[in-house]
């Protein structure tokens, strides 16, 4: 029967990832992706990613951009807990990092990127001119980066972590729109969320190679998120009301929730529990499901409001 297919058969797989988590490492293992090609073991030309990750997340935090609040919760929604207030107009885009020990986020109203230490204190100003409407945020700490999205200015953005040496890597087109980024930083990629021309782009972390990859069917995507273990991109469409899923290439498009859904904002993976986590700003509802779009969980349901990011600590 041979190693693989002895293996699908034991663990029930039918679809092999690209990649295998493992876990429990320390963070200087951590930032390191291996793609190796296993010889002698498993028949044929198979190629494993192995991606080292932290671990499972512990904790949600989410922008309510009406009033402009900075919040978190355990995973199940207990304890929630607001953590930023004052200065605050529009939050919009939220992105944290256990291992650097800080949350970042945009505001619309005042077109700042700021930061804080995971328990709020500490709030710092990181860039406070030039922006247009920063939307979406990402994070690559292992080489000690921040991404946005501007939505007016059509730009995607990267500068240090602490706002030094800004770069513009790509102007997105003739409408306004880009708006939530997710980055796959083992594969030198960039995605994000087109709300102007109704897209799901992607480049190369330079801001190369912009490729179209989901162009049909959409209306307003916005929150975007990706699972690096099955290879996947997930994003919310505001204007079909939907949450779904392709793969890393555009491909093999699939409706995960179609239904009881209002203005889907935000959008988190855990990919290690198989669960995706996202924002309502039309139900004023954080939920949760599974990763195929079953068994919805309503976590956050009372003293939130308008909701725009969120993310998972991890």
């Amino acid at each position: 029967m041979g190693w693989r297919a002895g293996w699908e058969k034991e663990v029930g797989v039918t679809k092999w990832p690209e990649s295998i988590t493992v876990r429990s490492l320390t963070w200087a293992a951590c930032i390191t992706l291996l793609v190796v090609a296993v010889a002698g073991c498993i028949p044929g030309d198979f190629g494993i990613g192995v991606i080292v990750t932290r671990g499972r997340p512990t904790a949600m935090y989410w922008t309510d951009s009406r009033p402009g609040r900075v919040r978190r919760a355990s995973l199940d929604g207990e304890g929630a807990e607001t953590l930023v207030t004052a200065g605050l107009q529009f939050v919009d885009g939220i992105a944290v990092s256990l291992d650097f020990g800080k949350i970042y986020w945009t505001d619309t109203g005042t077109d700042k990127i700021q930061r804080a230490n995971l328990d709020g204190s500490g709030v710092e100003d990181v860039i406070t001119s030039g922006l247009d409407d920063p939307a979406g945020i990402a994070l690559d700490v292992a080489h000690g980066k921040i991404y946005w999205t501007e939505f007016e200015s059509r730009e995607i953005c990267r500068a240090d972590l602490d706002g030094a040496g800004v770069e513009v890597l790509v102007t997105t087109g003739a409408v306004p729109g880009p708006v939530g980024i997710a980055l796959d930083v083992v594969r030198g990629k960039m995605y994000w969320a087109e709300a102007g021309s109704d897209k799901i782009q992607c480049a190369n972390l330079d801001g190369s190679d912009v490729q179209d990859l989901v162009t049909a069917g959409l209306s307003i995507p916005f929150g975007i998120a990706l699972d690096p273990i099955w290879a996947k991109i997930y994003w919310t469409d505001e204007g079909t009301s939907k949450i779904q899923r392709a793969d890393l290439d555009g491909s093999d498009i699939e409706d995960l929730i179609a239904a009881g859904l209002d203005t889907p904002q935000g959008i988190a993976v855990d990919a290690s529990a198989r669960k995706m986590y996202w924002v309502d700003d039309g139900t004023d509802m954080i939920q949760r499901a599974n990763l195929d779009g079953s068994d919805i969980e309503d976590l956050i349901t009372l003293d939130i409001s308008v909701p725009w990011g969120i993310a998972l600590l991890q």
